[in-house]
């Protein structure tokens, strides 16, 4: 009975205190990715006590290993008697009155540094706003914008960067130039049917803060990414995905318009495509569990 019962009761309750830890460390990370890490020791205990069947556990104060980086562990505390350990009835028996068992779970969080993006695009950083408002633009990339970034004048402030192995997506890196494949206009074969899947999605787009040369031979050093939803798309060549445009609340993208709808937004990431967190905080945050 103390094994089947007592024993039973501890890994349960161990169950919901790692369960406790982990929401607490992700809900610390993004808030520390944001506005600040104020309200920790609140959070921690919030989503402590929430991941408890008996809505009871401690949260020792959050602690920060590395500037960003930190760690929530949360102990047993039972429910009414606030008692730092569970009574085992049965165990008792054998010697065993009580038990206390503890969790914790590291997270990290830090912004896009090298990421691997649905679409090879890349996007000027004199294009990105300063603040996001959730405003529906058009980031039209078929006519100049006059937009220049410690180097030439990329027509619309955006190209088509040249992906690996044939397909649309790719890796990446803030610390690699990169060449486009093409200008804006047209996308590449490869990026029709992914076009078909991003209505409503947010994307990592790359964003370039010097560009050397122009035309197919332009070179982009990227300096982070920023987060994008889109919510319609105007390009020349491909197939019938080339255009979508179903967003009434954005400006229109059509006639000579070739590019995309949608809105800037700040991003939280679980994902496992951002391989590097040491990029500049462009909006697009990440955050997650490394312990």
């Amino acid at each position: 009975m103390a094994i089947a019962l007592d024993v039973g009761a501890l890994y349960a309750e161990r169950a919901q205190l790692q369960n406790g830890a982990d929401a607490a460390a992700l809900a610390i990370a993004q808030e520390c990715a944001g506005p600040g890490c104020a309200g920790a020791a609140a959070l921690a205990a919030s989503y402590a006590n929430a991941n408890a069947n008996d809505g009871a556990a401690t949260a020792l104060t959050p602690t920060f290993p590395s500037a960003r980086t930190v760690t929530v562990t949360t102990t047993t505390r039972v429910a009414g008697t606030n008692a730092p350990a569970i009574h085992h009835p049965f165990a008792a028996f054998i010697g065993h009155d009580s038990s206390s068992v503890q969790a914790s779970a590291t997270a990290e969080w830090g912004y896009p540094g090298a990421a691997r993006v649905a679409l090879p695009l890349a996007l000027s950083l004199c294009q990105v706003p300063s603040h996001f408002t959730g405003a529906r633009v058009v980031l039209d990339f078929g006519s100049s914008t006059g937009c220049t970034s410690s180097g030439a004048a990329v027509p619309g402030g955006f190209g088509w960067l040249v992906p690996t192995g044939g397909d649309c997506g790719m890796l990446v890196d803030s610390r690699v130039w990169q060449t486009q494949s093409r200008p804006g206009n047209n996308f590449p074969a490869a990026c029709d049917p992914t076009l078909g899947g991003l209505a409503g999605q947010t994307i990592l787009i790359p964003v370039y803060n010097r560009a050397d040369a122009s035309g197919t031979n332009a070179l982009y050093r990227i300096y982070g990414f920023v987060a994008f939803t889109v919510t319609g798309w105007n390009f020349s060549g491909g197939g019938p995905t080339a255009r979508y445009r179903d967003d009434t609340s954005a400006p229109d993208c059509t006639g000579t318009c070739r590019g995309l709808q949608g809105f800037f937004t700040d991003r939280v990431s679980l994902d496992g495509s951002v391989t590097d967190l040491d990029g500049p905080d462009l909006g697009a945050s990440v955050i997650r569990l490394i312990n």
